[in-house]
């Protein structure tokens, strides 16, 4: 009984799952990586180097305030959270993962991710729905499934 309900569970999520879905994590996925390589290095201008210059302006302008939404969220200090500006928290939040252990670090990369996708596809779902394709974008490109 439990596992017929769940494969139909399953089978009706697979169906919500659209081209402008899978098109949002993608555009997250390519963010939180960006943030992962830049972990440790001097970057100036955080936002620009972890947003693809080939993406349109508007969608640009949705990453920017997706991703200080997210990351007020997020915050793993208090100081963060007081931070002035997206530019600022996004800095205070990479060096906070920068410290944090591996493991750590990329669940909270990749509840970013899915946090971004959420905000750039307008919260249709539920957060826990944009966990689950998130996680399963992530699994495809860094398993080749």
């Amino acid at each position: 009984m439990f596992c017929s309900k769940f494969k139909a569970a399953i089978k009706k999520l697979l169906n919500q799952y659209d081209s402008y879905l899978e098109a949002h994590v993608e555009s997250a996925l390519s963010i939180t990586t960006a943030i992962k390589k830049i972990i440790g290095s001097p970057v100036v201008d955080i936002l620009t180097a972890i947003i693809p210059g080939n993406i349109d302006d508007v969608i640009k302008e949705q990453l920017r305030a997706a991703l200080d939404k997210t990351i007020l969220a997020l915050s793993m200090v208090e100081r963060c959270k007081a931070s002035v500006d997206a530019e600022t928290r996004l800095k205070c939040f990479v060096e906070q993962l920068s410290i944090a252990e591996p493991q750590l670090r990329d669940a909270i990369l990749q509840k970013l991710a899915s946090m971004l996708v959420g905000e750039l596809d307008g919260q249709r779902f539920k957060q826990s729905i944009y966990d689950l394709f998130t996680q399963a974008g992530y699994t495809a490109v860094n398993h080749c499934l």
